[in-house]
């Protein structure tokens, strides 16, 4: 009899159940680039698979701090992750190289777009994902940097002497060049330096004035557009789990990606208009225009400081510096003719180009597997 019902047993077939696989951002719920690329894009990777690819999403830095997302993809901890490159610059040299420019180009669409591709294609970008253990999903784009202050901060002589949080590599140069001192904090941190004194502005975009809090603790907003940020990677994917889904799968999160890079960059400058107007209106922050010179000194680093980026990728040991930079620019040029005339609030058409002209050339059944 027990052999029998062990018998029956083994020939019942039961379903396996669809594992709950790990998604970390380190920004909050609200955040543009948490609520599109993570939260909804877990729900549709979910519909899409039929379950079988189904994502928990941790935000707000509850499963990984941002300096140790990339590595905590690496080992497991989270399957997909968003990292901020520059906080591992000696493992992301080339990555930095690319992030290191973010005065060349300053629309967020073109920025997105260029870097996913960059990431996907480039041959030194593919093999520094692959060393540090990462599966390269896409990237992003943030809308442009203002300098966000507690006091008004309009010229270039107003600049001088001021404490300024910056995001590291040429945010740090360009406040060298103006006479402003640089301050490397996260973004987290951003507001109780407003609030204690220990920073004179924020250098980021104007969502930070709602996500960040940071209308409450500051008063003016210079309108110079200083650079994107779009360092690292949107989804970096661990490399077993990667390995682990099928082709279908795959092909399931390239549609994905290929509309959420677009839609979660694209929603951070709606964010930053909106948030700059809501506080203008509130009463809480006046807007200032640059000087000319303060545009001119912007213009004068961006022209120069090229050099400076290309020197620093090679003392990282990126013998190849100057043509791996070539081939970014080239890209971003790229973009910028395919966007052209194409309406920035129109996501399916930016995704639909994202779909044919990056995702749609992968082989779902080879890229990060070999």
């Amino acid at each position: 009899m027990t052999g029998a019902v062990a018998l029956l047993a083994a020939s019942i077939s039961v379903p396996a159940l669809a594992a709950n696989y790990n998604a970390n951002i380190f920004f909050a719920d609200s955040h543009s680039l948490a609520r599109g690329p993570y939260n909804e894009f877990a729900k549709k990777v979910a519909e899409a698979t039929d379950g079988s690819v189904t994502l928990k999403v941790f935000t707000g830095g509850s499963l990984l701090p941002p300096n140790a997302s990339m590595q905590g993809v690496a080992d497991g901890v989270a399957q997909v992750s968003y990292h901020a490159g520059t906080y591992t610059p000696a493992e992301l040299p080339v990555n930095n190289l690319i992030g290191n420019i973010p005065f060349y180009k300053s629309d967020a669409a073109v920025i997105a777009l260029a870097s996913t591709e960059f990431g996907l294609t480039n041959a030194a970008a593919l093999a520094e994902w692959k060393k540090n253990g990462i599966v390269f999903g896409g990237g992003y784009s943030t809308a442009a940097y203002n300098l966000i202050c507690s006091s008004k901060v309009e010229t270039l002589a107003d600049v001088k002497g001021k404490r300024m949080r910056m995001a590291g590599g040429a945010w740090t140069r360009f406040a060298e060049h103006v006479g402003a001192v640089p301050v490397s904090v996260p973004s987290s941190e951003m507001y109780i330096g407003l609030d204690t004194g220990s920073l004179d502005c924020a250098v980021t975009p104007g969502d930070s004035l709602v996500t960040f809090s940071l209308a409450d603790v500051t008063k003016s907003l210079n309108t110079l557009s200083v650079g994107n940020y779009y360092a690292g990677f949107l989804w970096g994917y661990n490399p077993a789990f990667w390995a682990g889904l099928t082709a279908d799968e795959r092909s399931a999160l390239f549609d994905q990606m290929a509309y959420y890079v677009v839609k979660g960059s694209m929603d951070n400058v709606s964010d930053a208009d909106g948030a700059i107007a809501d506080a203008v209106q509130a009463g809480k922050l006046t807007t200032v225009e640059p000087d000319d010179a303060l545009k001119s000194a912007l213009a004068d680093f961006a022209a120069a400081d090229e050099a400076a980026v290309i020197a620093e990728a090679k003392g990282r040991g990126v013998d190849n510096a100057e043509q791996i930079l070539a081939d970014y620019k080239a890209l971003v040029d790229k973009w910028a003719g395919l966007l052209e005339g194409v309406d920035r609030s129109d996501i399916e058409a930016m995704s639909e180009l994202a779909r044919t002209e990056i995702y749609g050339k992968l082989d779902p059944s080879t890229y990060g597997v070999n």
